[in-house]
């Protein structure tokens, strides 16, 4: 399975709401960047996908332009997705019930770094308006 290969089965994992999956793709100390102020652990970063993914059932990833380097793979994605459940991804901010609005985040580049078959971090590069900021903006809920 090349690296571009065990991406894909992530990303495949994350919009299915397959967390046994996902987390049997990621190493034990996982790092995200760029959605969030903080990294987000392994852990906190299978809650973020359940949290979405019970937000936005329909979420694509939209994925495009995958680029393989050694153990990194970069792909460019767009993000959409269906507000037809209760957004509650960041804690101390208030859930935001369903609105139905469709919602379509700008092009964001991730990169994920591979380590012994499976993704050891994932940074991702948010444009203004992007990301779990750009999401809860898009459903009438903005953070600041």
């Amino acid at each position: 399975m090349s690296n571009t290969d065990i991406v894909k089965a992530g990303m495949a994992a994350w919009c299915s709401g397959d967390w046994a999956t996902l987390s049997a793709t990621s190493t034990d100390d996982f790092t995200l960047t760029g959605v969030t102020p903080q990294p987000l652990d392994k852990n906190a970063f299978l809650g973020l996908g359940h949290a979405l993914i019970s937000a936005f059932p329909d979420w694509n990833f939209n994925a495009e332009d995958f680029s393989e380097n050694g153990d990194t793979v970069s792909v460019t994605t767009r993000i959409t997705g269906t507000h037809t459940g209760t957004l509650a991804a960041i804690p101390g901010v208030p859930p935001v019930p369903a609105t139905g609005k469709h919602v379509t985040n700008g092009q964001e580049t991730q990169t994920y770094t591979i380590r012994d078959g499976k993704i050891s971090r994932l940074d991702i590069q948010v444009e203004p308006g992007g990301g779990v900021a750009g999401m809860y903006a898009q459903v009438g809920a903005p953070l600041g």
